[in-house]
């Protein structure tokens, strides 16, 4: 009876090690030692290119080796930009300067823009009312800006990056959908709506930091606005990686989704997904049941293909119009 006993205990271990180590290395790898991953997509004719990193979705973790790893690793890629996605802090985040000082360090190797998602959107609606009518409207704006990033929560900048023009908008809002049954646009949407309509407006190159790839995978969101790149994050590739099938949960997309990680086409606009280089959680609690497992952290590099420099297009198609 001890024997069988013995036994049982025996092969259990034996059964924990065996399912334990590999899950348990695989988690370890989802949170920390950044990888870095490159995309290419292809967006006219011309002769010129650009390189942008992005990263998104770190939800406040600090690597083992400290966050200006990520700084390193992007600035050996030499991009011409840096785009943030959202999602770099907790809503709860209680000390900023962790991300203040990796936005200091990218800033010297690149142009940084940042537009908000979830996670920055409720912190600073919880620091806005802590603070009063008489505090700052958005202290994480303030706090980003002075460390040398550009802001984009419905809005857009206007850049010429060597020579190529270039408009840089960030969102977080759905853009499918807004308007009613009465071809009226939604009260909940009519600031979104405005700022895609001015946005839209323009023959620069428009790229669109969306944190949902939703927003623009859904409906008619891609044929309505004219956009040329949309770079989003928020579903974390997907959070749990399953080799030769990839990531399981979508959000709202469901398990296994088709816009999940890397570079997509939809009419005509180019979709680009990162990974992330984290999760709200990395260990099981009743609201994070699922940690990042076998998704490396990821900082994606894009280049982008095929581009004019400012007045090359408007050349050319005169050219083409005297033969």
């Amino acid at each position: 009876m001890i024997r069988k006993l013995f036994n049982l205990i025996f092969n259990l271990i034996i059964l924990g090690l065996v399912i334990g180590v590999p899950a348990g290395w695989m988690i370890h790898r989802s949170y920390n030692g950044p990888e870095v991953h490159y995309f290419q997509a292809e967006e006219g004719e011309g002769s010129q290119a650009l390189r942008f990193v992005v990263v998104s979705d770190l939800f406040g973790h600090v690597f083992e080796g400290g966050n200006g790893e990520i700084a390193d690793l992007a600035g050996d890629t030499s991009p011409d930009a840096i785009l943030i996605g959202g999602n770099m802090i907790m809503s709860d985040t209680a000390e900023i300067t962790p991300l203040t000082d990796l936005i200091k360090r990218l800033t010297e190797i690149a142009p940084v823009y940042y537009s908000y998602g979830e996670q920055e959107l409720d912190y600073v609606k919880a620091h806005s009312e802590e603070q009063g009518a008489e505090g700052a409207a958005d202290p994480l704006r303030e706090a980003l800006e002075k460390a040398g990033a550009v802001v984009l929560n419905e809005e857009y900048v206007d850049v010429t990056l060597y020579g190529i023009d270039v408009r840089i908008g960030g969102m977080y809002n759905n853009a499918y959908e807004m308007t009613g049954l009465d071809h009226k646009v939604k009260r909940r949407y009519e600031s979104t709506y405005k700022f895609l309509t001015g946005y839209q407006d323009t023959d620069r190159f428009k790229i669109m930091l969306s944190s949902r790839p939703e927003s623009f995978v859904y409906a008619d969101a891609c044929d309505t606005w004219n956009v040329d790149l949309v770079i989003s994050g928020n579903i974390l590739g997907g959070l749990v990686v399953i080799p030769y099938y990839g990531g399981v949960f979508g959000g709202s997309q469901g398990y296994f989704p088709e816009y999940i990680h890397g570079m997509y086409e939809k009419s005509d606009v180019n979709l680009f997904i990162t990974s992330g280089l984290s999760a709200p959680g990395k260990y099981l609690t009743r609201e994070n049941p699922i940690p990042r497992l076998n998704n490396p952290p990821e900082i994606a590099v894009l280049d982008i293909d095929g581009l004019s420099r400012a007045g090359e297009a408007v050349e050319s198609e005169k050219k083409e119009a005297e033969k």
